[in-house]
């Protein structure tokens, strides 16, 4: 089969965080855009979830929150989460 080149517009900004993660993962821009394309011919769909809550978002926010713990974020102890949820939960039920 023949290769071409392709030629797509993005933010630069985009690119460059993509090819970091694509790096961490052992791969390349040029690989992973032949796999999705791969996919989209095999399955005759777009490989996308357009979900607003996808396992994809809760796994985005495990990585925010490990480089966060990485910078020295400690974050709250359970004790202090429920402590706020029980005053939520106090103050809507005297109505306020």
């Amino acid at each position: 089969m023949a290769s071409i080149n392709m030629s797509i517009r993005t933010d630069s900004e985009l690119k460059a965080q993509a090819e970091s993660i694509l790096s961490q993962l052992g791969m390349n821009m040029n690989g992973t855009i032949n796999m999705f394309l791969q996919q989209i011919v095999r399955d005759k769909a777009v490989p996308l979830s357009l979900s607003l809550n996808s396992e994809q978002a809760a796994y985005a926010d495990l990585l925010f929150a490990q480089t966060e713990r990485a910078k020295g974020y400690t974050g709250r102890t359970a004790d202090e989460v429920l402590g706020d949820i029980d005053k939520i939960i106090a103050a809507a039920e005297a109505g306020e």
